[in-house]
């Protein structure tokens, strides 16, 4: 069971980074990756909140390569 414990809060770990990455990069980080996103409604930028959450690692590493 203990590892169950030390797997479920590996999973809240990544979860609570990715909701504070994908904040920050729905709102601004998306500009510099895709130039369609300048101007788009913030009701557009949050639907892409759930897939940014869970594709936080693969949209870090993107943006730092575009840097």
């Amino acid at each position: 069971m203990y590892w169950l414990q030390i797997l479920l809060y590996g999973v809240y770990a990544y979860l609570a980074l990715g909701l504070i990455f994908g904040l920050w990069f729905v709102f601004k980080g998306a500009e510099q990756i895709d130039g369609n996103m300048h101007g788009a409604s913030w009701e557009t930028r949050l639907l892409l909140l759930p897939a940014t959450i869970a594709l936080w690692v693969i949209l870090l590493n993107k943006w730092l390569k575009q840097r």
